[in-house]
């Protein structure tokens, strides 16, 4: 027969302790119970600490990050040169430290608990668009053999849950990426601009004069969410906006 339970936690000293600590809500990152936690709260202080939103120091078109993250969003050189085909675009940080480390986490490391809290990144990001104008989300696509090596694509995935948090419909095949190309980080703004060119195609007809929300994880160049873009803008979309999670430096 067991003992009266303050009996037992009397016989285990801290026990009690250690199933509180084990019952205690935990951060979704790092594993830590989290203090006073809300029936919101998915992050410890902590982790919430280092993963604050960039709020200026980049340009406003295409989010190129300035030295200082206190000066104002302003138009950066090659912006001024070169137009963009969306209207607008937001991120939530710059693609370093932990927020670096959990995007890795969830791409390469089939973390997918953790699509709950980028998505909630990309949502505050979203945030910055008129998204009661927007008509549909669509993610930027994987090439089918880049789907096989990985097994999902996350920007589809983030797309999804980013989806129903603000109740705007997915179109998960509309636009599709027919060939397999090196990654753009290794080739100059020419050569990135003709290897991507016609590279994206839209393959259904309900895009015209509709308002679309692009979706990916990173943008690094820039040249493949201007890729994207100008596909559906050759599909009839009257208006792309773009939004992703973390800038590259």
């Amino acid at each position: 027969m067991f003992p009266r339970t303050q009996s037992f936690f009397r016989i285990i000293p801290g026990f009690a302790g250690r199933l509180r600590f084990l019952a205690g809500k935990r951060c979704s990152i790092c594993g830590a119970v989290i203090e006073e936690a809300s029936p919101e709260s998915i992050l410890c202080h902590d982790c919430s600490r280092k993963l604050k939103a960039r709020k200026g120091g980049f340009c406003g078109m295409c989010a190129r990050i300035y030295a200082l993250e206190n000066r104002s969003t302003h138009l950066c050189f090659d912006c001024r040169r070169h137009s963009r085909p969306w209207q607008g675009i937001s991120f939530f940080s710059v693609y370093q430290d932990l927020l670096k480390e959990i995007i890795l986490r969830y791409k390469f490391s089939s973390d997918l608990g953790l699509g709950n809290v980028l998505a909630d990144f990309l949502m505050e990001a979203a945030s910055w668009h008129p998204l009661e104008s927007i008509d549909f989300i669509i993610p930027v696509p994987l090439h089918p053999k880049r789907l096989r090596q990985r097994g999902f694509n996350q920007s589809l995935e983030l797309s999804r849950i980013l989806g129903l948090k603000i109740g705007l419909r997915v179109l998960k095949d509309t636009l599709v990426k027919t060939a397999h190309t090196p990654p753009q980080s290794s080739l100059e703004r020419r050569q990135r601009l003709k290897s991507l060119k016609k590279v994206f195609e839209v393959r259904d007809d309900q895009l015209k004069n509709k308002r679309i929300l692009l979706v990916d994880d990173i943008m690094t160049t820039g040249s493949t969410l201007d890729g994207c873009s100008r596909a559906l803008l050759r599909a009839g979309a009257s208006e792309v906006r773009v939004v992703f999670l973390a800038r590259a430096v």
